[in-house]
């Protein structure tokens, strides 16, 4: 993916802010990596059965 996609992907996940398959988090230093695996997890999961390339 190019610099132009990447910018044009960000823009729609901004636009359409969070839902079942976009999550924006802030990460401190206290923050579980395991916390980070399981969201990644149910992101993955919930585009696999939307049928989307990605979450």
């Amino acid at each position: 993916m190019d610099q132009s996609a990447l910018k044009a992907l960000l823009e729609t996940l901004i636009h359409t802010w969070e839902n079942e398959v976009v999550e924006f988090k802030q990460a401190g230093n206290d923050y579980s990596s395991d916390r980070i695996g399981e969201y990644f997890s149910a992101l993955s999961n919930e585009a696999n059965l939307r049928g989307l390339d990605c979450a």
